[in-house]
């Protein structure tokens, strides 16, 4: 992997980290991104940790247009995905994403009261 390569991925992960961290969220970027799991164990494993979720982060500089196109058709919260064989996959714009996880914990706050 290049060295810009490997920038611009820390870079969306620094993104995701800040923009969590704005919406009330609580959020931390893994040291080494995944790289020292084998080593540390599993909390060094993905990239960014939002509340308990652990994310992957992806960048490309258009590898994801079908993506992008699927989201823009009808204005869809959320795109599923599966190749032949595999799992479906969710996809979710970040909005949707914070809303979901900020319902999760007003939830979890109700049913521990």
């Amino acid at each position: 992997m290049s060295a810009r390569n490997k920038a611009r991925g820390r870079e969306l992960e620094n993104e995701v980290v800040a923009v969590a961290v704005a919406a009330g969220l609580d959020a931390r970027r893994v040291f080494g991104s995944g790289a020292y799991k084998n080593h540390l164990g599993e909390d060094y494993a993905g990239d960014v940790v939002v509340e308990d979720l652990r994310l992957e982060c992806k960048r490309r500089k258009s590898g994801f247009k079908l993506l992008y196109d699927a989201f823009k058709q009808d204005d869809a919260d959320v795109v599923c995905v599966r190749a032949d064989r595999s799992p479906r996959l969710y996809l979710l714009k970040e909005a949707t994403f914070f809303k979901l996880i900020k319902k999760e914990e007003k939830s979890e706050a109700v049913t521990n009261n």
